[in-house]
């Protein structure tokens, strides 16, 4: 249009005439022109993996209907926390978008590198996010949580549940375990009793756990630890992990190693996976991701044979540890309003529901009650249950630290190396130099 403007006036000789202020309209227009075009590009940074490659397809699906193309930047699990917080550190404006995996979240959000959301809504009528979300998952993008502006909406609802072989459950007339105890009574009868049972021969083990240092064995111990009253901070952020709610926690946890393959302060999913689809372990906290493996013939040994449900309590009611993936709009975005425009879309209950056929829990009710989504999930059920009890982990900008640190200790005691007492009075003086360094 500029060009076409610039070709009428030298045809006509009058290029010269034209007043300065003229000149500038015509740069104006240009920049502003400019500018729409740079609103038609979106850069989005995701996880490489199941939770990413959804969001990708959805990207292109938007693409297609609006013209609004998306650049995708896509990091290892490994690098994205980092890569993420240099860049939004550094002001760079170099994402419009960012998935974040929720212990993330109060890290980002109190160094202030995010956008708040809510007057961005409103500048569109919309009052906040609506009620659909479930009340777990939407309260993660809030800081402080529950309570604070909004900063991130949840995409993907990942909760732990207890996976069990309901087939050996029958068998030795045990209940689905709604207590830790009833679990370890269950992994105890198993273990003892069902010595050759595994397709092939060989051992089946009542249970099997992370244990490998680090977050491997914070996620498994945390929903034990809450379930028998362990909390990791007291009203006043001190650490308290090693109290006596704590340690008999950690004793629990080891008395269930002794019914694990050896070898378990080692493991990771992978080892924890493998043991469940090969048949050789009854029972384990995992996560969603896993529960197709075990329908797929191809895959699994005990195919038609696992059930899913929430976890047991003990001293509390029990309560899954929440694993969440948000997106959020960086503080220095270049487009935040084409930003929101696609945030509102991909966390639409329609786009949800198509991300959610690709293998993504969702974070609305709606979808986890669908009747299509639960002839394809059978668990949507138990998983909704779990996400509406589950809790996050500690909110503290400084989880990645602690989590690696506690989980060293998790680890030590069930290799045997350390003594429960020992690793969590131990944990508990390290946690609290983390804290003292980040005052």
């Amino acid at each position: 249009m500029v060009f076409k403007l610039r070709a009428k006036l030298t045809s006509n000789h009058r290029l010269k005439s034209v007043p300065l202020f003229m000149l500038a309209l015509v740069l104006l227009a240009s920049c502003q022109r400019a500018g729409d075009q740079n609103n038609r590009s979106l850069t989005l940074a995701v996880n490489s993996g199941v939770e990413g490659d959804a969001l990708k397809q959805a990207a292109l699906d938007y693409e297609a209907q609006t013209g609004v193309h998306i650049n995708i930047a896509e990091f290892p699990y490994a690098n994205l926390f980092e890569k993420e917080l240099i860049d939004l550190s550094a002001r760079s404006g170099a994402y419009d978008l960012i998935m974040l995996d929720d212990p993330w979240f109060p890290k980002f959000a109190t160094q202030q590198l995010l956008t708040e959301l809510t007057p961005l809504l409103q500048s569109r009528g919309l009052t906040g996010p609506d009620d659909d979300y479930v009340a777990t998952s939407i309260a993660l993008g809030r800081e402080p949580y529950q309570t604070g502006p909004l900063y991130a909406l949840p995409y993907v609802g990942n909760s732990q549940l207890l996976f069990y072989r309901k087939d050996l459950f029958a068998k030795h007339n045990l209940k689905e375990p709604k207590t830790w105890n009833d679990a370890l009574a269950a992994a105890k009868t198993i273990s003892e009793q069902e010595t050759n049972g595994a397709p092939g021969g060989g051992k089946v083990y009542g249970y099997v756990m992370r244990a490998a240092q680090g977050n491997a064995a914070v996620a498994d111990f945390m929903p034990i630890f809450w379930a028998f009253g362990g909390e990791m901070f007291d009203a006043n952020s001190h650490p308290t992990v090693n109290n006596a709610e704590g340690i008999a926690a950690l004793k629990f946890m080891l008395e269930l190693g002794k019914y694990s393959p050896p070898g378990y302060a080692s493991f990771n999913a992978d080892e924890v996976g493998a043991h469940l689809l090969q048949g050789t372990a009854a029972m384990s906290i995992n996560w969603p991701a896993w529960i197709r493996s075990f329908n797929d013939a191809a895959k699994s040994k005990v195919a038609g044979k696992m059930e899913f449900t929430t976890l047991p309590g003990e001293r509390n009611p029990g309560r899954a540890e929440i694993g969440n993936w948000l997106i959020a709009i960086p503080r220095d975005a270049k487009n935040k309003d084409a930003a929101l425009e696609f945030l509102l879309w991909v966390t639409s209950a329609a786009q949800m529901k198509l991300s959610a056929l690709r293998g993504n829990p969702p974070t609305r009710k709606s979808l986890f009650n669908d009747p299509e989504l639960v002839a394809k999930f059978p668990s949507y059920p138990a998983q909704l249950r779990s996400l509406e009890s589950s809790r996050p982990r500690p909110r503290t900008p400084n989880w990645n630290e602690i989590e690696n640190v506690f989980g060293i200790y998790l680890s030590k005691a069930n290799s045997g190396e350390l003594s429960a007492e020992d690793a969590m009075n131990q944990a508990n003086a390290e946690i609290a130099k983390i804290l003292e360094r980040a005052k």
